[in-house]
């Protein structure tokens, strides 16, 4: 049973029970400036018990778009202590009240919080972090799958810059879930311009939103050619397919959605969305399904990826490692094992030999982060693999030192 409430009194605007209709949330919010005429809105989520990352950052996309029109919104915080801890850490309260409320400081490697970007290098910026992200969160990642994952994110993002011209650029968010599949969602969300509204410009045979929405995610289509190929949300769309993930279009009266088990769906829905909302889940589960999800004119296509670009050294089948650059500590386990995921997830790609981890300017380790990183890496690929790919330089007496004594103590125990 439905036991979802969203309802107005005046200038404030309250969800009771899970938020599971944002299009119905932002009409009261519509109503209540352009029909009733409230220059203040309160959002009240005290009584909210779940929301989503999909629904709170079409919300948060609004809401900053009536901020730039000089609205002032003020928060109040869902009562439930794990949902308010939520709209804190994932930059949701930041972004709809910034008067009261900070931006995020959450650090942890399974979720990116919500950020705004502008430019070309403000989503450039994004992309690299999630991707980064992704290395460190994901165990046993296939290059392929990685590589499709990065381009999909960097085309749905960069869609909005090119195509959306929204007053507060795009806002994208990511998490991961590995407790049962190894899947990731990002969704990426504009307050400008609807799809269909811009495919109609190129095309004035679209006819309805839903119409715009199937065409979309057809490949090469576009408003103009000239402007991009086409194949960003067409990409996208196989890229979840194949994954067996998910894959969902809110943009003003029109909805797509699909999933493995239902297929594809296009609906109308009554009330509009002012932009574009995309959400994507991709999963990770079963290797190199990936591998063949980027094809465009019959042809496979392989795009560059974030550790070609930031990690390979030039020479053949090397890649380089700055630790100081990997994390803001170096004294916790739990920092350390998002840099080991990613390691081990560089050993696996075919063409690399070996891989330098470069410890200049560290000073310091803990003794659990070089047991996390160092320890369970050897224990984990073995003595002669480690050997082999693994090289540490420029590496000071005393954290040599320190590695050494945890790669002794692992494998005097075995664990």
């Amino acid at each position: 049973m439905d036991n979802s409430k969203v309802s107005r009194n005046g200038n404030s605007i309250s969800v009771i029970g899970p938020l599971l209709d944002f299009r119905r949330f932002l009409s009261e919010v519509h109503k209540s400036i352009m029909n009733a005429g409230y220059t203040d809105i309160v959002f009240d989520f005290s009584k909210c018990t779940s929301a989503f990352q999909s629904s709170m950052l079409a919300i948060c996309a609004q809401t900053m778009r009536y901020t730039n029109e000089k609205i002032l919104f003020e928060l109040k915080m869902p009562e439930v202590s794990t949902l308010s801890n939520l709209f804190k850490n994932a930059n949701w309260a930041h972004l709809i009240d910034s008067k009261n409320y900070m931006p995020s400081v959450f650090r942890g490697h399974t979720r990116i919080p919500a950020t705004q970007y502008r430019t070309a290098n403000e989503q450039q910026r994004a992309v690299n972090k999630i991707a980064n992200t992704i290395l460190g969160a994901i165990p046993d990642l296939k290059r392929e799958d990685f590589a499709a994952f990065e381009w999909a994110i960097n085309e749905i993002t960069d869609n909005v810059l090119v195509h959306s011209n929204s007053p507060i650029g795009g806002l994208v968010q990511i998490s991961t879930f590995q407790r049962k599949r190894k899947q990731v969602e990002f969704v990426v969300a504009d307050a400008g311009l609807s799809i269909p509204q811009t495919l109609r410009d190129g095309r004035p045979e679209i006819l309805s939103d839903t119409d715009a929405l199937d065409k979309a995610i057809r490949e090469g289509v576009t408003r103009d050619k000239s402007v991009g190929q086409g194949n960003g949300l067409f990409g996208s769309y196989q890229v979840c397919s194949e994954s067996r993930g998910k894959f969902e279009i809110n943009s003003s009266h029109g909805k797509l959605f699909y999933d493995e088990s239902r297929g594809l769906h296009i609906a109308n829905e009554v009330i509009p969305y002012s932009g574009t909302l995309v959400s994507a889940t991709i999963d990770f589960s079963v290797p190199h399904l990936l591998e063949n999800a980027l094809k465009f004119d019959g042809k496979k296509y392989k795009p560059n990826d974030y550790v070609e670009n930031h990690y390979e050294t030039g020479g053949e089948g090397e890649i380089c490692i700055n630790l100081l650059n990997e994390a803001e500590s170096f004294g916790s386990r739990v920092a350390g094992t998002p840099i080991r995921i990613k390691i081990k997830n560089m050993i696996r790609i075919e063409d690399v030999n070996q891989i330098i981890i470069d410890l200049d300017g560290i000073s310091l380790i803990s003794s659990s982060f070089a047991d996390e990183v160092f320890a369970k890496l050897f224990l984990e690929i073995g003595p002669m693999e480690f050997m082999k790919k693994i090289k540490i330089t420029n590496s000071m007496a005393t954290v040599k030192s320190l590695i050494d004594k945890a790669i002794t103590q692992r494998m005097s125990t075995g664990m």
